[in-house]
């Protein structure tokens, strides 16, 4: 076949595929009114022979679609953006749009859902149509001394020290000191649900919970003009003020500790290691005291060695030791000092005495009230309003008869009687 014979047919051929591909585009592309358009079922390929969309677009370098709206007095006077319609045949009908409004906006039917700007973002309508925000993200874990992954990461910079709250769905882990309300003065409710705060522990018995093994645990400030600081704890066996026992101090230091509570109940004001229900290293001050325990004015005195002291024995001072007692045996001795509390269950109601000095001692002796007190009736019997003295019986009183020996000798006046033998009567302790 010679050169030009070859150059026609392909000329032919070129005009039948050209003729045909024309008729194929004919049938499915038209116009109406200045409108291009094809009928349903047609895939456009832009790039590709096999456009699995009926619009596709295809490139082995970057690909972008532009949508371009030129015009109008500013950026946000005209909008840049793409549709997504969908309808039921002859019913409802909902309208996306994703748009450039000099902001990037997503809307609903017109309504602004989400919008975007270089130094903010906003989701939902208004407060009168609030949304659900709903993140399905992984649970914040540490990694050494970093915290990792989070459903949700807030980075901020704050001079040199990039600072990040990492946030997951019971969770809040962040990489500096973490702050509520730090530059407004708004409050903290914890009212609703019966929610419970624990510090340090996992302890579910109380409503707000703090453990520290060793730091106080709480510390209360008052900076205005004359505030302080007061802190609490509840110690351990290596805190100076000894474990178990609920301590307030001034100061970081167990050691000066102003009050303390025992794990027995014991209160200790001035002092860490009471023995008391309440002891007080200190001066007391009070308008009223009003003591329902016992009926007596006692003081602690010591008592000669080797006797056997009943409550209710009446004891007088002894020459040889001073600032001591001995138990009475003679009748109408001047020396006599009172009875020792406690007999007849009627307890002592208060009890005074200086530690490390002479006055001091084991054995608590009624000084004044009401006692119950041995009383011999063999010298008389004993009736209430009769004066009483210290009788020949060791350690019991008898009638007073002798007012010439009995003074200086009275121990006091008897409340109750006791006809013969020995026996307890309650006793006015006024010695005289």
């Amino acid at each position: 076949m010679n050169t030009k014979f070859t150059h026609l047919f392909i000329k032919v051929c070129l005009a039948g595929f050209l003729f045909n591909s024309n008729q194929v585009l004919a049938q499915q592309w038209h116009t109406n009114g200045g409108n291009l358009y094809t009928g349903l079922g047609v895939r456009v390929g832009l790039g590709t022979t096999t456009p699995q969309r009926i619009l596709h677009l295809q490139s082995s370098q970057d690909n972008f679609i532009r949508v371009l709206s030129v015009g109008g007095a500013n950026l946000g006077s005209q909008t840049a953006g793409i549709e997504l319609q969908r309808q039921v045949p002859f019913g409802e009908s909902n309208m996306w749009s994703i748009n450039n409004e000099n902001h990037f906006r997503i809307r609903h039917n017109g309504d602004l859902l989400f919008g975007l700007a270089p130094d903010m973002a906003r989701l939902g309508i208004n407060t009168e149509n609030p949304v659900v925000f709903t993140i399905y993200g992984k649970n914040a874990t540490k990694s050494g001394n970093y915290v990792a992954d989070g459903a949700l990461r807030l980075h901020s910079k704050v001079g040199d020290n990039i600072h990040m709250l990492a946030l997951d769905g019971n969770q809040i882990e962040s990489s500096d000191p973490l702050y509520i309300n730090n530059d407004s003065e708004q409050n903290v409710h914890l009212v609703n649900g019966g929610g419970k705060v624990k510090v340090g522990t996992t302890d579910n018995e109380a409503r707000f919970s703090i453990a520290s093994e060793n730091d106080m645990q709480l510390k209360l400030i008052n900076p205005g003009n004359g505030g302080a600081e007061w802190r609490v704890g509840v110690a351990n066996n290596g805190w100076g003020a000894g474990g178990g026992k609920l301590v307030f101090s001034k100061t970081a230091s167990s050691d000066d500790a102003t009050m303390v509570i025992t794990p027995a109940g014991n209160v200790g004001i001035g002092l860490t290691t009471p023995s008391k229900t309440l002891q007080v290293n200190g001066t007391t001050s009070t308008k009223v005291l009003e003591i329902t325990g016992g009926s007596d004015l006692a003081e602690h005195f010591d008592i000669e060695a080797g006797e056997t002291l009943l409550p209710g024995t009446v004891v007088s001072i002894d020459p040889e030791k001073p600032g001591q007692l001995r138990v009475a045996r003679r009748a109408y001795d001047k020396t006599v000092a009172g009875i020792v509390s406690g007999a007849g269950d009627v307890q002592p109601g208060m009890l005074m005495g200086q530690a490390g000095t002479l006055a001091s001692g084991q054995h608590p002796v009624a000084l004044t009230g009401r006692v119950y007190c041995r009383v011999d009736a063999q010298y008389g019997a004993i009736r209430p309003g009769d004066l009483l003295t210290t009788s020949p019986t060791t350690g019991h009183a008898m009638k007073t008869t002798d007012s010439g020996k009995a003074q200086g000798a009275i121990l006091g006046k008897a409340m109750t009687s006791l006809e013969t033998g020995t026996g307890l009567v309650l006793v006015l302790v006024s010695l005289q």
